[in-house]
This record gives structure tokens, C-alpha cells and sequence, in this order.
């Protein structure tokens, strides 16, 4: 996924992959001493190939632009020294002496941000890894903390703490002085970013001990609380965890790979842009809800022309993402109730908001018979509250479709063949009736493409002279699409061959093909791309992708291998 980077005093551009978000319900405790039903760990996926380095965590997991740190990754090397490949330019790994031991250098202008590194070597490579670049100063969480009466001191104002619930049973408390009516935010970096296998917990207890706030799925199975704090004193946040996959253990959880990162701020924190999507090459104003930010910082104009948009400024303690879309954008307008609906041209994407428990946003659009439409509505996998239901109604109010979830989370899809030509209309809910400034959503509500996806089926592959490798891909063709696609491969060294593969519209290729990598003489280990453009006059071009072991994110920089000739 391409990204444009906009600083808000006007700096910085690049290119960035982000990742998605699991959406998952969990019940928690509000006490320290509770405790869940829901623990048990689950090891995060290891490199397909057993010679090829084995890597189970990193820490840290990130570091401050223009800074350098010593990172230590948790795995299996059989060879050392080995190699770090970074998917964009900002971030450099060099092997130490020690095994396992990196130095990690980001660029005083790298673009904040998720970054997606691989460690290889001649025999193969693990899985894409992520690391944070942020724009605070970073501490490392130090033992023992595990109490309000040895919490470790945070004398700064905005910092970003590196640490690990490092045993079963652990808990990390830190201890911030706040003044009465001062903001702090205090936000996770765990599982839905680093693949931590825990789902977090936060509280904040209050001087006398009492807790104030507690959160466990703000952002996925990652806890964020934003406190105003009552009275003047010193706070403790408290951190602990259970296992991200349940099961019947009754305790806290902890290891080595449940790496996280803490934000803790009474500085600028941006919750989310308005609007939350923008129309590529089109000059537009974004205003920045959140907490403490500065007036001068609150709007920016960008003119995004790439896939996604991202604002950052060196006040601030995290990024504002935007969708960019290739259609127009806008935001509802109140009101726009059943009465009053507010009209909408397809294609579009509306940004808008569920803010009271009364509110229902109702758009209305002309139609015509038996066109296949698509309307998404996009909010808890950006992070905020809304369980959102889309229906359907023609202009008489008569629900004609509704839908709830959708593919296991909060978010909803409907897809709608009108029965006749006319006005119809979309309305977009809570499922329980909740609303407020944070119910914010994305809506896109588009005439559907023929198009298509193609996944490839492992994320690294490996190969000899004289012993071809094939690489299966499966295509998904959505609304009828049947014309040829060419499918190559890029990125290979001159001795490394692989044949056009021709997926046809109709038959078993339609639905899965094979293309086959041949070697000569020569060795190599880097990325490839597989790249499939159809032959029809739309000339459509997608890459395939593959989900990383162990996460929800996918990368379409593939790994191959080419196995140096054995020595005789």
C-alpha cells in the first residue's frame, strides 16, 4: 500500500505498508487483582524455511526518528552474521558481534510509521517483522515495576516506553504526575501492530489507589485511555495481559514475545482526521480531533496522490491516516434523518458520525434496475467505536436489505441489486443504539467493478539449479469478470527464468494458476513481485499478496531464495 507522508509545517513525503486490524471482543478485569478466564499464548509463526533464520520477536520494536538503538531479536540463527532488508528507505539494521544483536539507525527524516524489515541469509529468510519509527523520545521499561510502590518514574511529558510482560504473572506500572484538568493519553502498541500475542489491559489508578479508567479493546485487542486527571497527584498506569488466543487458564500471562509499545502524553495525540478520506489530486482541508493538540496544528491542507495519506508534525505523538480514494469525497450533513435525507452521487465515500444514541445518517441515491452496488461501511477497524448496520430502503422507507457484521467483525458490507430503476436509500446505525464525537465511520458507496485479486500461497519460496520451484497463485474474480490475466514475476536476478502464466476467464485456470521459476548457476536471496495484468482494454494491474505467518497484514513483497551450488 503506497502512502503519501505530510508533515503539518508542510515537510516529507514517502512510502510506507501498513497494516490492518483484528477486531475481538474480551472481558477484563477492573482491579488489578481480578483476574480472566480468557489466557493462553500462542507463538508467533516461524520462517517456512528451517536454514533460514528463525525469529520469534524483536526488542525493541521501534525507535524515535534520528535516533539509533541496539535492538535484540529472540530466535535462531544458524548462520551469522545475517542480512536486514527494509521494505522502504528510513531504517537500517547491522549485525553486531553478538548473535542476535542488531544496531538499528533511522534516518533523521524518516517518515513515522510502521516498517516492515526481513532478516536472511543464504539459506532463506524469516517472515517480515515490524518496526515503529515515532516521534517521541523513547525509554525502555525497567524492573522490578510490578506495583504502584516501585512504579518507574516518567519524568517527561510525552514518551514512548519499550517493554515486554516479560513472565507469566507480569504487570508494568509507571508513575506520572499530572495536575488537575491535564490531559493523558495513554495508548498500546501490541498485538493489532506488532503481532504481540496478548491482549492488553490498561488502568490508571489514582493517588489515593483507587482505579480512574480502564480500557482493554480500543484499537483491536490494544487497550488507549485519555484521562482528565481529577485532582492534582501522581498517576499509575498499569499495563498487564492475557493471552490474544483464550482458554480455560485463569492468570495473567507473560513472555518474551509480548513485546509492547506505550505511549504516554499530555502533549498533542491525534484520535482522527475529518474527514477520513480524501479524493486523490484534490487540494483538501483535514481538521485533527484528539487530545491537547495545538490550535496552529488542528488543519492542513494536503493533495494526497497516492493510495493512502499520512499527517504527522514533531508535536504530535502519533500519525492521522487517511484513505485516498479515486472517486469523490464528502462529509454528511446534518440533518439527514429518514425525513431529510442527504443526496449522495455513487461512486463516493462519506465521512461521517453516529453522535447520539437517537442519530441515524440516511443518504439518499438514484439507481437503476438490476445494477450490482456495494456499500462498506469501515469504523472498528479504524479503531473507533461504532458496531454499524447499513440498510437498504426504497423511497416509500420499505427496507428492501440490512446488514450487521460482517466476515467475523463490527464493520458491515451490503451488497444491492435494485429492483427497478429509482431513488433508493442507505442508512448507516449503531446496532445498540450508541453514539458520540468518537462514532466516527467511513462509508464508500460505489457501482461494482468487474475486477480481481490474486494471492500467491506462501510468502517465501526456495530454489536450485536444475530443480524448478512453482509459485500457485489464486485468483478471485468479482462481478463477473472473465477475461485473461498474464501473470510474471519480478525482481529476478538474470539466471532465475519464469514463464508467463495465463489465468483464462473460464475453467480451472480462471481460479488458480502456476508459475514456474527455473535457476541456473548462481545464488541469491531477495524480493520479488508477482504482477498480473489482464488482457482485456481495461488493462487492470494487481499484485499477488500473501497474509504474513502470524498476522492479519499482507505483503506483496514475496521472498526467494536460490540456494547457493552444493560444495562438491
Amino acid at each position: 500500500m503506497r502512502v503519501v507522508a505530510a508533515r503539518l509545517a508542510g515537510e516529507g513525503a514517502g512510502i510506507a505498508r501498513l497494516c490492518t486490524m483484528r477486531i475481538r471482543p474480551h472481558i477484563i478485569p477492573c482491579s488489578f487483582t481480578a483476574l480472566s478466564l480468557a489466557a493462553a499464548a500462542a507463538a508467533l509463526s516461524t520462517s517456512a524455511w528451517g536454514a533460514g533464520p528463525d525469529v520469534k520477536s524483536w526488542f525493541p520494536a521501534g525507535s524515535q526518528r534520528g535516533a539509533s538503538v541496539e535492538v535484540t531479536v529472540n530466535g535462531n540463527f544458524p548462520e551469522w552474521p545475517v542480512q536486514a532488508w527494509v521494505g522502504r528507505p528510513g531504517v537500517t539494521l547491522t549485525p553486531e558481534g553478538d548473535k542476535g544483536k542488531f544496531k538499528a539507525a533511522i534516518a533523521a527524516d524518516a517518515i513515522p510509521g510502521l516498517y516492515w524489515i526481513r532478516l536472511y541469509d543464504s539459506r532463506g529468510a524469516a517472515p517480515p517483522q515490524p518496526f515503529i519509527v515515532g516521534t517521541l523520545a523513547e525509554i525502555a521499561e525497567q524492573e522490578p515495576n510490578n506495583e504502584p510502590a516501585k512504579a518507574q518514574p516518567i519524568s517527561s511529558p510525552s514518551v514512548v516506553v519499550n517493554g515486554q510482560l516479560g513472565v507469566a504473572g507480569d504487570v508494568d506500572v509507571f508513575a506520572v504526575s499530572l495536575q488537575k484538568g491535564q490531559t493523558l493519553v495513554a495508548s498500546l502498541e501490541a498485538h493489532e501492530t506488532l503481532g504481540s500475542p496478548f491482549d492488553g489491559v490498561l488502568q490508571i489508578v489514582a493517588p489515593r489507589g483507587n482505579v480512574v479508567a480502564f480500557n482493554h479493546d480500543q484499537h483491536g485487542l490494544d487497550p488507549q485511555i485519555a484521562l482528565v486527571a481529577p485532582a492534582d497527584g501522581t498517576y499509575f498506569v498499569r499495563l498487564f495481559g492475557f493471552p490474544s488466543t483464550p482458554n480455560s487458564t485463569i492468570a495473567l500471562a507473560g513472555s518474551s514475545q509480548y513485546v509492547y509499545r506505550l505511549t504516554l502524553t499530555t502533549g498533542g495525540f491525534i484520535d482522527y482526521p475529518w474527514p477520513l478520506a480524501v479524493t486523490r489530486g484534490r487540494e483538501t482541508r483535514v481538521e485533527l480531533f484528539g487530545w491537547n493538540i495545538p490550535e496552529a496544528l488542528k488543519t492542513v491542507l494536503i493533495r494526497p496522490e497516492t493510495e493512502q495519506a499520512e499527517i504527522f508534525d514533531l508535536q504530535l505523538a502519533n500519525v492521522a491516516t487517511l484513505a485516498v480514494e479515486p472517486h469523490n469525497t464528502i462529509a454528511e450533513l446534518e440533518p439527514n434523518a429518514a425525513a431529510t435525507p442527504q443526496p449522495i452521487e455513487l461512486d463516493v465515500t462519506v465521512s461521517g458520525r453516529i453522535e447520539n444514541r437517537h442519530d441515524v445518517d440516511v443518504f439518499r441515491f438514484a439507481a437503476k434496475k438490476a445494477e450490482p452496488l456495494v456499500f462498506q461501511v469501515e469504523s472498528r477497524m479504524l479503531g473507533y467505536p461504532l458496531d454499524a448496520v447499513l440498510e437498504v430502503s426504497d423511497a416509500t422507507g420499505k427496507v428492501l436489505s440490512r446488514v450487521d457484521d460482517t466476515n467475523n467483525t463490527r464493520d458491515a458490507v451490503l451488497a444491492f441489486s435494485p429492483p427497478e430503476d429509482g431513488m433508493y436509500r442507505i442508512a448507516v446505525s449503531d446496532l445498540n443504539h450508541q453514539g458520540s464525537p468518537r462514532h466516527v465511520y467511513r462509508l464508500r458507496a460505489t457501482k461494482a467493478q468487474a475486477d480481481f485479486d490474486c494471492s500467491a500461497d506462501a510468502q517465501a519460496y526456495e530454489l536450485a539449479a536444475g530443480k524448478p520451484s512453482e509459485i500457485t497463485l489464486t485468483i478471485t474474480r468479482r462481478n463477473g469478470f472473465a477475461e485473461e490475466i498474464a501473470f510474471k514475476a519480478t525482481g529476478l536476478p538474470d539466471f532465475v527464468t519464469a514463464a508467463t502464466a495465463l489465468s483464462a476467464g473460464t475453467g480451472d485456470s480462471a481460479k488458480t494458476v502456476k508459475l514456474v521459476l527455473s535457476a541456473g548457476q548462481g545464488s541469491f536471496s531477495g524480493p520479488i513481485r508477482i504482477i498480473g495484468e489482464s488482457t482485456g482494454s481495461r488493462k487492470l494491474v494487481r499484485t499477488a499478496g500473501v497474509t504474513i505467518p502470524g498476522r492479519t497484514a499482507r505483503t506483496s513483497d514475496l521472498w526467494l531464495t536460490v540456494l547457493p551450488p552444493a560444495a562438491k
